[in-house]
């Protein structure tokens, strides 16, 4: 755009800088002072071209320098939506209702009390209701039943039409990060012609409890009410616990109702007490007021909720803008421009999606949790996965903190290189760890490396890594095959053998943990762990290939651990159908007993077994050690057999369920083989889950249920597209970029702008016309090597206007901005 404005205009950047802040107001305020400029220094002709321009810019006054939009809209629900639910998420806190407004009992962790106001690790209440007083009839009207709702990146807008003529309401609400608290606010909004007086009465129910795993073992005292009627607070108090929930209003005309004179319009299980605030309200003709309250917990003192609640209240426009600077700033990151405009916008609220599951609990640590609304903690088999993601959009300190909370917590309660599965808000862990996630997250700290070039945090996290390796490889493999035992991803009853997931994540922790030991010196360790890995990824392509079925196995072992294994799934099945004895139960029992039975006449040694089938028998592929012979025989198998409408079963056996990280894993494994459109058909699939449950997100059981936000979906999105079609795979260690882009068939024109390598930063632009394709690559760092090659359909043409004559079809460049053109064969 700075470009443009010189050509006309031919100003410095003192003048020009006026155009880039958004609004209409500025657009014109430039203007009038280059009017004048004009007159003196301009000759008409550029004057009435620099108008003429200025004029088709005011649409796009959002824009940034690169000329790049930044879009923060929100986006509404549909009719039959209303009573799912939403979250409205800070990193210290978040608020989950549901889109008409209410706060009923819901979730199943902590039973019926996973909604609500939560300031992990406790919660602080049930919810809150506003009841509306006509003062000039005394007619009450509760707002209970919305009329729309609208999700924005950085706070909800809850629209209610009332029974009184000329009066809506509009309830904002959003999470300051920083802050344990939430802020609320109504604007009343008068259409008639007359003057109108109202009270609104904010009642609030306490609910002051433990998270899941609850540390005590009566995790629900009852609440205290603390305030007195002068106070313009409702404090309530855990009468076990020094846990406080405070809340406030902007209104200079608070006092305190009678509560018993009060009935609220939903009735919430717990030992919450409730109290309100009612606020005197006028609004004009055609005008609105509004007023705000705030709700803030403490986990010390009474006094400072109060003081955070009038911080927030004072400090309100303050903390909406930082909140909506903080999307900003991530939206620009990995920005992507492409044809295919649904996916682009699913793509920024993944992103959106991953920054409101930022957790951070004070004396716990700070890390991207898994999935609202049952899973607001930490996983080591979910963060592994999203941590990946993060990498490649630039959200390097959120991916660091999550390694180092997932490092912390599993040292503090193994001590041996295990990582713990599942770590609550609170600290306490649930599980210690099943063996796949020791494996996956020494191979999420070699991403990190690659990504961050950060040896120093790698280097703390060393030791412990070289203890999971020994964990993997002597405790965790007792027959001394190199297969590890115990449970991966598929928490499948009685699946608890040498599995697929781990032996193959294993082997990719051993290049991981060879390129550390190289890294730190210790090169005999790295060669030791160079030739375990080769090892491992030969058995695993012997062993684990079924030539016969086509497919790799479930698992590796001896003939009573896969009747083991069915017995488990029977059991399983029995489970899942909540005991019923209908034609789909019948038809999967007779399948495992027929298994069983031709199991039972096979001779008794260790081999592979194929008894589920389930997805995470493309681990081989996705992370590419399967020859590409196998791969694309196995590749065409699952997408034929074993996939249903949203992608792969969780077990092609049982053809019930489907995940966004199934899917995503499986997109990931054909852009290993070159299978772009082929991911892509992956990709689209979980796209296409886009706001069915709560507007602006995607739901982790595909396409409509579990968990309506989940961190891991961004592994299927983000390392697709950035990583194998834009085919940006980073080398910071070294200050190399390779660039291997594979397009897209129907792609002709696509952009990636700021991602983030280290201290570099690199766009590339791809445009293709006929059979040329042009590459422009810039960086903020030239002295960087990128290396940049193609497939083999293609041919380089010409670097920077001049001829390239080189026999492979790879070029290594440094430089800020380079322009690769290429022929297609």
């Amino acid at each position: 755009m700075k470009a443009r404005f010189a050509y006309f205009l031919n100003l410095n950047r003192a003048t020009t800088k006026f155009i880039y802040w958004p609004g209409t107001k500025t657009i014109f305020t430039a203007l009038k002072i280059y009017h004048k400029l004009a007159k003196t220094i301009l000759c008409m002709r550029a004057y009435l071209l620099f108008i003429l321009y200025l004029l088709t810019t005011l649409r796009s006054t959002a824009q940034g320098p690169t000329g790049t939009r930044i879009n923060l809209t929100g986006i509404s629900n549909k009719a039959g939506q209303m009573k799912n639910a939403y979250v409205t998420a800070g990193d210290r806190s978040y608020l989950i209702g549901t889109q008409n407004g209410l706060f009923p009992d819901m979730g199943d962790h902590v039973k019926g009390e996973m909604g609500g106001l939560w300031c992990p690790p406790f919660k602080l209440a049930d919810g809150f209701w506003a009841l509306l007083t006509d003062k000039n009839n005394h007619k009450q009207e509760w707002l209970t039943a919305a009329t729309s709702f609208t999700n924005y990146p950085y706070g909800n807008k809850i629209i209610y039409h009332t029974k009184i003529p000329g009066i809506t309401i509009e309830r904002f609400q959003f999470c300051p990060n920083g802050y344990g608290g939430v802020l609320v606010r109504y604007s009343i909004r008068n259409l008639s012609k007359v003057k109108k007086t109202f009270t609104l009465t904010f009642a609030v129910k306490s609910e002051l409890r433990s998270v899941w795993l609850p540390d005590t073992t009566n995790n629900d005292e009852s609440d205290l009410l603390l305030n007195s009627n002068s106070d313009p607070f409702i404090a309530a108090k855990d009468s076990l616990k020094n846990w406080y929930l405070v809340v406030t209003s902007s209104s200079q005309k608070i006092k305190h109702p009678d509560i018993n004179n009060i009935s609220l319009p939903e009735q919430t299980q717990g030992n919450g007490v409730t109290d309100a605030l009612e606020c005197a309200i006028s609004t004009e003709p055609q005008s609105a007021t509004s007023v705000t309250f705030a709700l803030c917990g403490s986990s010390s003192k009474e006094q400072d909720a109060k003081k955070t609640c009038s911080f927030l209240i004072d400090h309100y426009n303050r903390l909406l803008a930082h909140k909506k600077q903080v999307f900003t700033a991530l939206l620009k990151r990995s920005k992507i421009t492409i044809p295919d405009k649904h996916l682009q916008n699913v793509y920024d609220w993944v992103k959106i999606n991953t920054e409101w599951l930022t957790r951070e609990v004070p004396g716990i640590g700070r890390g991207l949790s898994a999935g609202y609304m049952e899973y607001p903690w930490w996983f080591g088999c979910d963060n592994t996965y999203a941590i990946q993601g993060l990498l490649a959009t630039g959200n390097f300190d959120l991916a660091k903190q999550t390694l180092n909370l997932l490092y912390e917590r599993s040292k503090a309660v193994n001590n041996n290189g295990r990582i713990a599965h599942e770590i609550s808000s609170n600290g306490n862990v649930g599980n210690r760890g099943n063996t796949q996630e020791t494996a996956h997250f020494i191979m999420c700290a070699g991403t990190y490396l690659k990504w961050t070039g950060d040896t120093v945090f790698v280097y703390k996290l060393y030791p412990y890594i070289k203890s999971g390796i020994h964990w993997l490889l002597n405790t965790m493999d007792t027959n001394h095959n190199m297969f590890p035992e115990g449970y991966g991803i598929m928490e499948v009853v009685g699946l608890n053998a040498e599995l697929i997931d781990v032996s193959v994540y294993t082997q990719q922790a051993l290049e991981s943990a060879s390129t550390m030991a190289l890294l730190f010196g210790e090169q005999e360790q790295s060669r030791q762990y160079h030739e375990l890995a080769l090892k491992l990824k030969d058995k695993i392509n012997t062993y684990f290939w079924d030539a016969q079925n086509q497919s790799y196995c479930d698992f590796f072992g001896s003939r009573e651990q896969a009747l083991t294994t069915l017995k488990g799934a029977l059991k399983q099945i029995a489970i899942e159908e909540q005991g019923e004895k209908g034609t789909r139960y019948e038809s999967l029992k007779n399948h495992y007993l027929e298994q069983a039975k031709a199991i039972t006449a096979m001779p008794d040694s260790d081999r592979g077994w194929i008894t589920n089938k389930n997805w995470v028998i493309n681990t081989p592929m996705e992370t590419g050690i399967a020859p590409r012979e196998k791969a694309i025989i196995a590749l065409n198998k699952i997408r034929l057999e074993n996939c249903g409408p949203y992608g792969p079963y969780l077990s092609a056996v049982e053809k019930k369920y489907m995940m966004t990280i199934a899917t995503g894993v499986q997109a990931v494994a054909e852009c290993r083989y070159g299978r772009t459109d082929s991911a892509l058909w992956y990709v689209d699939k979980i796209a296409a889950t886009f706001n069915r449950t709560l507007p602006g997100s995607i739901s982790e059981m595909m396409p409509d249920y579990g968990c309506f936000t989940q961190s891991w979906t961004n592994y299927g999105i983000d390392i697709p597209l950035i990583s194998y079609i834009f085919g940006i795979q980073p080398d910071a260690l070294h200050h190399l970029i390779n660039i291997n882009a594979t397009i897209p068939q129907k792609w002709n024109d696509l952009q990636i702008e700021n991602v983030a390598v280290a201290d570099n930063k690199i766009s590339l632009s791809i445009k293709r016309k006929g059979s040329v394709v042009t590459y422009t690559l810039v960086q903020t760092r030239p002295e960087w090597h990128i290396h940049f090659q193609l497939p083999e359909k293609y041919k380089l043409n010409q670097l920077n206007g001049k001829a390239i004559n080189i026999a492979k079809n790879e070029i290594e460049i440094k430089g800020k901005s380079n322009i690769i053109t290429v022929i297609q064969d």
